[in-house]
């Protein structure tokens, strides 16, 4: 599955999406956001932009570390595929660099309630209210990844029906249709990452 990244105006990266990579960035401050801390303390995080109120520690699996570290090396990298893949991972990692409600088109939701709408599996990208279902009904994802010269970025998603084979192994772009409603979410830059501000619906 490949996205495509547009920086600026012209240029275009392309990204290819699965589920398994080890990201990389630069910091860009953006002072005009406000930089706070976490809601909550987490077990080996330290989180030292803002004095958080006391709360019980919420424990970590393995799979979250992992998450946390890579979450880390894509804010210094600026790898925005890489950081998307470990929030959808991990709630500490939401919970960590998400410092603000999240508008969607449900109202606003605090970061402790959001879901995203979709998650990652085995290797793929599907709707989250299909995750649990057997594999052959499932629905696949496709993502689209576009970084503005403000350091925002906007994911694009719409599902995807791989064809005869029901997965992209093996597939051809003519095997690949998609449909149904196109979402999309928007991350703004922060002082050390990036944060959710919008899940919508593309008019």
């Amino acid at each position: 599955m490949i996205a495509r990244a547009k920086y600026g105006l012209g240029a275009t990266l392309m990204i290819v999406l699965t589920a398994c990579s080890v990201a990389s960035k630069t910091e860009t401050p953006a002072e005009n956001l406000v930089v706070q801390g976490s809601d909550g303390p987490l077990e080996d995080v330290a989180d030292e932009s803002k004095p958080s109120p006391a709360k019980a520690p919420l424990a970590l699996t393995a799979t979250d570390r992992l998450m946390l570290e890579q979450a880390e090396r894509s804010c210094k990298s600026g790898e925005v595929k890489s950081f998307l893949e470990a929030a959808l991972r991990s709630k500490p990692v939401r919970l960590r660099y998400f410092i603000k409600p999240v508008k969607t088109a449900m109202g606003i939701r605090s970061v402790e309630s959001y879901s995203f709408p979709f998650q990652i599996m085995d290797y793929n990208y599907v709707t989250a209210e299909s995750v649990e279902k057997a594999p052959g009904d499932r629905e696949y994802v496709q993502l689209d990844i576009n970084q503005a010269q403000d350091e925002r970025f906007r994911v694009d998603w719409i599902r995807i029906d791989f064809g005869k084979n029901g997965n992209d192994e093996g597939e051809t772009p003519d095997d690949d249709k998609t449909y149904g409603p196109q979402g999309f979410l928007i991350f703004a830059p922060t002082a050390k990452c990036w944060t959710l501000v919008e899940d919508g619906v593309a008019g």
